[in-house]
């Protein structure tokens, strides 16, 4: 996966590890695919289907709990739209970046929704 240059560094790719741990995984998509949020990230350019991590599944639960439509993770990304519905691609990368750190996510590699585990 290569993330877009966001602040001049040169564009790297971040290989994931080699195989998963065992345990239950659930893919996860970076970019929320309520309705809502969707309409928002496809009028900003960014493609919310090509941007998931596997995560253990209890994470995955823990991130969505609380709040509604979508728990938590979905509320920071509503809070962030909210403040800058003109967000561009490379704006929204950079908190994507950052809402994983906040959330402490740590998976596989980013892939499309519809590749193969292991692709």
């Amino acid at each position: 996966m290569v993330f877009p240059n966001w602040s001049g560094a040169p564009e790297r790719a971040f290989p994931g590890p080699p195989r998963l741990t065992p345990g239950r995984w659930e893919k996860h998509h970076i970019f929320p695919q309520a309705e809502d949020l969707a309409r928002w990230f496809e009028r900003q350019g960014v493609k919310i289907h090509d941007y998931t991590m596997p995560i253990p599944r209890h994470v995955h639960q823990r991130i969505h709990r609380g709040g509604e439509r979508g728990g938590d993770w979905n509320n920071a990304w509503r809070e962030f739209k909210d403040a800058n519905e003109g967000a561009t691609p490379a704006e929204i990368f950079r908190h994507a970046g950052e809402l994983i750190h906040r959330f402490e996510l740590m998976g596989g590699p980013i892939q499309p929704y519809y590749s193969r585990p292991g692709a």
